[in-house]
């Protein structure tokens, strides 16, 4: 009889420490719950936060002379009036290193336009990388500073003749040998990278 009464004891106990633990993981629980609440408003309001802070730092860009401007390819800018077939032969002839491809429409004694500006400034650099990262979708993680000016070939009329690379973007490995024609003019492409018209919205 002794004996069952403490094997009923030590029973008791041990369903009485397990709901005491059980009750306390219960209120460690809710606490840390309190916690992550409290955490992930904090965290909520610091993004608030930087999304009013970016939207100043947008207006004081353009204050700078940040542009908005959109990408359009070398037959659009062409046939929208915007480059003429003289700034085309320019632009392949930097291209392609010369007039190969063209020495019917060019002429041995072809000379390019000169790139005015002879180099692209920061701010329309900056306008042009992030124009790249809308065009692409790239919003939600790509920054400018993943975006490359691998070729700029001049500025025709307010529209820049660049070729871009960037670290989100991947290209196939295979080999790219291909002339691509736009009014008698050839554009010789080594790569997947192609040329792209860079033009302040508006223009």
């Amino acid at each position: 009889m002794k004996k069952l009464f403490i094997s009923v004891f030590i029973l008791v106990a041990l369903v009485g420490a397990f709901i005491c633990g059980c009750n306390n993981d219960a209120v460690d629980m809710k606490k840390r719950i309190d916690a992550l609440e409290e955490s992930n408003g904090q965290f909520q309001n610091r993004v608030d936060e930087l999304e009013k802070e970016n939207d100043i730092l947008w207006d004081m860009l353009y204050e700078c002379g940040f542009k908005d401007g959109g990408f359009y390819s070398l037959q659009q800018a062409y046939d929208a009036g915007w480059i003429t077939k003289k700034d085309l032969k320019s632009i392949a002839y930097y291209h392609n290193g010369g007039i190969e491809g063209n020495e019917e429409v060019m002429g041995a004694d072809f000379e390019p336009q000169p790139k005015t500006p002879e180099a692209i400034d920061k701010m329309t650099e900056l306008s042009i990388k992030q124009a790249y990262i809308k065009c692409y979708n790239l919003s939600g993680y790509g920054k400018p500073s993943g975006v490359t000016v691998e070729n700029y070939y001049g500025s025709y009329n307010g529209c820049y003749a660049v070729v871009l690379d960037s670290k989100y973007i991947y290209y196939p490995a295979d080999v790219v040998d291909e002339w691509k024609m736009i009014d008698g003019v050839k554009i010789h492409y080594t790569d997947h990278l192609v040329i792209d018209i860079w033009k302040v919205n508006g223009d």
